[in-house]
């Protein structure tokens, strides 16, 4: 018992050590600044300088501290937005923009990104080819499972007449595999590449 209270105790001071280790990081962003922006992917500027895209962290520089910095968010479609803030106090800051009146705005969800088929799929194909492979599905496993039950009577009986149709029903769930694999590669063909 003596053994497991020694080990737990070293564990969390193992624990402990890395906890205020970690905070170390933490203390990293004191410095920083951060200007977010809805929506985002906003044009940031620092005394008319583009310093980067929101979401953003930045340092300001130390020959800025103490005097006025103004900061800018512009974004195509929407009304830019400034503030103006003294170099030496820490900025954090979330901006709404505003739509600028009578502009059709992007949905920046959707913006350069392909979530749909940029032509209607069609409809007949991939019926057909999804009808196909469910019964070349079915059939491959109803024919492997007469197979294997005239092998088992092969091996019972010892009849060599269920050995032949064992043959033939091996045959035939073959066929319908492959079946099933040209119906399935049509299917994924017409759904997704074409």
């Amino acid at each position: 018992m003596k053994r497991k209270n020694k080990i737990l105790t070293f564990l969390v001071v193992i624990f402990c050590t890395f906890a205020i280790n970690a905070q170390d990081a933490d203390s990293l962003r004191i410095g920083y600044s951060y200007v977010n922006s809805f929506p985002q992917n906003a044009e940031l500027y620092l005394n008319n300088e583009n310093i980067g895209n929101t979401p953003l962290f930045f340092m300001i520089s130390d020959s800025l501290k103490g005097s006025d910095l103004q900061i800018k968010l512009s974004l195509k479609g929407y009304s830019d937005c400034s503030e103006t803030f003294i170099g030496n106090e820490k900025i954090n800051r979330t901006y709404t923009l505003v739509p600028l009146p009578g502009t059709k705005l992007i949905n920046p969800v959707k913006e350069d990104k392909k979530p749909y088929f940029e032509r209607p799929r069609k409809l007949i194909p991939i019926v057909l080819s999804s009808l196909v492979t469910i019964g070349a599905g079915v059939s491959a496993f109803y024919f492997k499972n007469l197979a294997t039950e005239n092998r088992d009577n092969y091996d019972m009986y010892g009849d060599p007449s269920a050995l032949d149709r064992k043959k033939k029903y091996d045959i035939l769930s073959g066929v319908s595999l492959v079946v099933f694999q040209l119906g399935l590669g049509a299917l994924v063909y017409y759904l997704l590449l074409e």
